[in-house]
């Protein structure tokens, strides 16, 4: 028996899309739909237990939380309001929960074939939730994990209990990182790459920027409550873009050949990285050519995004 959560705000065509996918589920075993909204023109859909809260920004742990406490079953699903599933997605998902040492199941996520050239470059970076990366290269094969996004994803509901939900302090996200964090603690976590959603890509590079400006304002927010794990702070200094190019653009303030240099670098480790690509033949050549412009907005939108996080702390 199984209770399906989704978060929503604002997004009853994306909603009402993924819940007719949900509904059409076949499935040997019970379930239920709760559906928490963020709105302030309440709506139930048809067959769902419907429980809305008014536009607060209070945050996606929060509606996390909510989803959770609503739900009546011991096996808690997560999905996204912009994913698509086939009929087959929960029973793949839930499955390996037969297997009493494992606590929690992440599922692959892929995009739809519809889906542009930057679209399909930020799936190959991995995002969001490890992207088409993670399920090609785990090749059909389940493997153990730490990392789950709830996305796509599935609990027992008394290890999410146990580790304390979702964290309130993460209100810009970060809060599926830290719950996995706290559930492999109490057991083995498992990726599934078979249960897949399609994730509608942001596809464009503004839209990118400001998805990971509010990624780096998450990161640096769990650094700053200490929630996150040891060394996170020195993470954050590792995988910084900005510094690993600063010096570059100093000395290219007296020639351009240094940063010219550091550029031809980036895109030539970013593509080399990603060879592999070039085998699938659904994957577009072209997504292989933007993956070093892609990876560089992510990577400078995410500095900004720590910065201005930590002006406003300040």
């Amino acid at each position: 028996m199984v209770s399906i959560l989704v978060i929503s705000r604002d997004r009853r065509d994306l909603l009402n899309r993924v819940l007719d996918d949900l509904r059409q589920q076949v499935f040997d075993g019970e379930f239920e739909i709760v559906v928490v909204e963020e709105t302030d023109h309440p709506q139930a859909p048809q067959g769902v237990v419907y429980v809305p809260h008014p536009m607060k920004n209070l945050g996606i742990a929060y509606a996390r939380n909510m989803s959770v406490q609503h739900a009546k079953y011991d096996t808690l699903v997560f999905i996204d309001d912009d994913c698509r599933v086939d009929n087959d997605w929960l029973s793949q998902l839930v499955s390996p929960l037969e297997d009493e040492a494992f606590l929690g199941v992440q599922g692959g996520v892929i995009v739809p074939e519809y889906t542009n050239t930057i679209g399909w470059a930020e799936s190959l970076l991995g995002f969001p939730g490890g992207g088409v990366s993670r399920v090609y290269q785990a090749n059909g094969q389940p493997q153990e994990t730490h990392e789950v996004s709830t996305l796509n994803a599935c609990y027992r509901k008394q290890a999410v209990e146990d580790a304390g939900g979702f964290s309130a302090h993460a209100r810009f996200g970060g809060e599926d990182y830290l719950l996995a964090k706290r559930v492999a603690e109490q057991g083995k976590l498992l990726f599934v790459p078979q249960a897949v959603v399609r994730h509608e890509a942001r596809g464009n590079l503004p839209t990118i920027w400001l998805w990971f400006v509010r990624r780096g304002r998450a990161e640096f927010d769990l650094w700053r409550s200490g929630l996150a794990p040891d060394k996170y702070g020195v993470w954050m200094l590792q995988s910084s873009q900005a510094l690993k190019i600063l010096p570059f653009l100093i000395l290219g303030y007296w020639t351009i050949l240094p940063l010219m240099i550091v550029l031809a670098a980036l895109i030539g480790m970013n593509m080399w990285r990603f060879r592999w690509a070039l085998k699938h033949q659904d994957i577009p050549f072209a997504a292989w050519l933007w993956l070093p412009w892609v990876r560089l907005t992510m990577g400078l939108a995410t500095d900004f995004g720590r910065f201005k996080a930590w002006v406003a702390k300040s």
